[in-house]
């Protein structure tokens, strides 16, 4: 039995405990040992990014040695990964965890690259009668590039093919799918009213094509998009994809 170490990112820990709880459950229902440290909940991508690297450096050893008996890390947060890829080499080339570094990227993946690219898994049974569109995360595309395919960039296949697997499920396209939604980070709080309109128009274009819910690879855009349609009491719902591939019944 592979045992699959699974990476839950802050925001899903604090805000979405549920979602990975699922994760387990769908991980372990395909006949994997699932390793959950609890205590891990941050790659250190908010810290490298306001400069801190070496509390990010002290992060990305943990997170490496954690790991290190598992096969394969799926993580709940695809910007997590991409961050990882772009900017653990900076961190880790040529010192102690040079090869662990290397090593361990060989073996993250995201959920749904995982699900697809790995497992070959195809959801069966699993109802979500609802439309939905799928924003593209914008970070994600941009410096994503999976195991299985590194000649490849992005995350625009995976999640697709597992929503429209799901039965009673309309995946719906909205414009700009790929636009960023105005979040990034401390940028979403450093340029409040310019991070206001992008998501605005994210959620317009989302509504345009009669989604009822968005999903994304990315958890902390879903978290900002639901904080801004809540506020402005727009009736759509953001959902983690692992939400809608383990949804209540």
């Amino acid at each position: 039995m592979d045992k699959v170490g699974l990476f839950v990112p802050c925001c899903i820990d604090q805000f979405a405990a549920d979602s990975a709880w699922k994760a387990v459950k769908l991980l372990e229902g395909l006949k994997l040992q699932c390793l959950y440290p609890s205590s891990l909940t941050c790659c250190g991508k908010g810290l490298y990014n306001q400069g801190d690297r070496e509390s990010a450096r002290e992060l990305g050893e943990r997170m490496i040695e954690q790991y290190d008996e598992c096969r394969y890390v799926v993580c709940l947060g695809s910007g997590c990964v991409a961050y990882m890829q772009r900017c653990f080499a900076r961190l880790f080339h040529n010192t102690t965890f040079h090869n662990s570094y290397r090593q361990f990227l060989d073996k993250c993946f995201e959920l749904s690259d995982f699900l697809v690219n790995i497992m070959h898994y195809e959801p069966s049974g699993v109802k979500f009668q609802h439309r939905v569109a799928l924003m593209d995360h914008c970070a994600t595309q941009r410096d994503y590039a999976s195991p299985a395919h590194p000649d490849r960039k992005g995350l625009a296949d995976e999640p697709r093919k597992l929503l429209q697997a799901v039965d009673g499920l309309t995946l719906v396209d909205m414009a700009q799918q790929d636009v960023c939604c105005g979040f990034g980070g401390m940028f979403a709080n450093d340029f409040t009213p310019i991070a206001d309109s992008l998501t605005k128009r994210k959620i317009d274009n989302a509504l345009a094509a009669g989604a009822e819910y968005l999903t994304c690879t990315e958890p902390s855009c879903l978290m900002h998009l639901q904080a801004y349609a809540d506020k402005s009491g727009i009736a759509i719902k953001c959902l983690n994809l692992i939400d809608i591939l383990v949804a209540e019944q």
